[in-house]
């Protein structure tokens, strides 16, 4: 049977290269944005202004799961989950750190 995780949601961390998730090109930790039932955007906020990855699909899904649950590779604490919260631009109502869909 299967390990079971938690889904995936808006401003989980997903550390690193991600097991290929985001593509061969993909290294860095990201953030992410918006999930739908069988997609993710997620983005690193140590870019400025950098471009949105995307990922579809129950195994890259699961991929992103694993990066999310386990160390970041980079460094530790992870340099996104330990970086000021008034860094990001929006904030939603249920509390610090969780990102508004407008």
């Amino acid at each position: 049977m299967p390990e079971l995780r938690r889904p995936l949601a808006v401003d989980d961390v997903v550390h690193g290269f991600a097991y290929g998730a985001f593509g061969r090109d993909h290294y860095h930790c990201v953030i992410i944005e918006a999930v739908g039932p069988d997609w993710v955007v997620a983005r690193s906020p140590d870019e400025d202004w950098a471009d949105p990855s995307f990922t579809s699909g129950r195994r890259s899904l699961e991929l992103c799961m694993q990066a999310r649950d386990e160390p970041c590779p980079r460094d530790t604490p992870c340099p996104i989950e330990a970086a000021d919260m008034a860094q990001r631009l929006t904030v939603a109502p249920g509390g610090p750190g969780r990102r508004a869909h407008r």
